[in-house]
């Protein structure tokens, strides 16, 4: 037989209406009575009609906020696909989102565009968030506030605990990379540099730590002579890569961990010192199929950025839509590496 709200209103001791208010998240209802009402409604294996939840949430719609540290970085580009796939799906059911982008893992602009995200109501937040303390408490008193916060692609290093994080596991794509730079390099001596966006992003961090463990572990023959910050700038990246190949002519090997992937390689071509140097990157974007088709750039480590971005944006809105969470707070995105032969 079907359970009714009647049937969890009687096994609550309390009103349909409460229920009404509770099921559908709407103002009215002590936090108590509503987690006292839901965690019935599930026991009792209540399901919602899903025709009156649509009415229902086309009058109390219900904003996501989504805040991305994109501005100029191509790989964001399928993230943002699949953040736009999720919310076409899910506007039926009264969610809709607002987007937000600031360039690099910048402290200041990231707090200034949470708050305004607040001003504008959100009932819940999906982030890349700047991996500092400061977004660290913003996180855990948003919520405490009953908005959920989700991470996509780069997770924050606290023991807070928010609603999600969806995103690859960083350390073992940094493990990827080490080792196919390892199995390059065939015991021969190497140097490395490593070309990252900002130590304030966890994942880039993380990345770095993942390289650098497999090659003190497995190739001590490589030896990693530089790790280089460029704000995912193409610019800062050519200034940077020009200047180290200038001034250290035993590089062999790099490896490109964020965006700023044209500007560097421009500066390797630029300064030809008669040493082919060995490139891997992360991601896919168009710069790097483009060179790797050519052979410049011999590998690149992906991580599903649409599926970053879907399943972000998704989940969350399935929770605000029908207080559905999702099995797990990680959602852990695929590894792989593709070369020119499996493009």
């Amino acid at each position: 037989m079907r359970v009714t709200i009647r049937d969890i209103a009687e096994a609550a001791n309390v009103s349909r209406g409460t229920v009404d208010r509770a099921l559908h998240n709407r103002p009215g209802v002590s936090l108590e009575v509503a987690e006292k009402v839901m965690e019935i409604a599930r026991k009792m294996n209540y399901e919602p009609d899903m025709t009156a939840r649509v009415l229902a949430n086309k009058r109390y719609k219900k904003k996501i906020g989504i805040l991305l540290c994109s501005e100029g970085n191509p790989f964001f580009d399928e993230v943002i696909l699949g953040i736009k796939d999720a919310l076409k799906e899910v506007e039926p059911f009264g969610v809709q989102g607002v987007i937000k982008k600031i360039k690099g893992f910048n402290l200041g602009q990231q707090l200034e565009a949470i708050d305004e995200l607040v001003k504008e109501q959100i009932a819940g937040l999906v982030i890349t968030p700047v991996n500092a303390p400061e977004i660290a408490q913003k996180i855990r008193e948003l919520e405490e506030q009953n908005i959920p916060v989700a991470t996509i692609n780069t997770n924050i290093t606290s023991d807070i605990e928010h609603f999600l994080y969806v995103g690859c596991n960083y350390v073992k794509s940094g493990n990827v990379a080490g080792g196919f730079l390892g199995l390059l390099s065939n015991g021969c001596r190497e140097h490395l540099a490593i070309v990252t966006g900002s130590r304030m992003a966890m994942a880039q961090v993380q990345r770095i730590e993942g390289i650098q463990d497999v090659l003190q572990k497995e190739y001590p023959n490589i030896t990693v002579d530089a790790v280089l910050e460029n704000e995912d700038d193409d610019e800062e990246s050519y200034r940077i890569m020009k200047k180290l190949l200038e001034e250290n002519k035993d590089i062999t090997m790099v490896c490109f961990g964020s965006a700023g992937v044209r500007g560097g390689l421009q500066a390797i071509k630029d300064v030809n010192y008669g040493r082919r140097i060995r490139i891997v990157t992360y991601d896919l974007t168009e710069v790097v199929r483009e060179n790797l088709e050519s052979g410049v750039v011999l590998a690149t480590v992906c991580q599903e950025p649409y599926q970053q971005g879907y399943s972000g944006v998704n989940l969350l809105a399935r929770y605000l839509a029908y207080h559905t969470k999702p099995e797990k707070r990680t959602v852990e995105t695929q590894i792989f590496v593709l070369t020119k032969y499996n493009l």
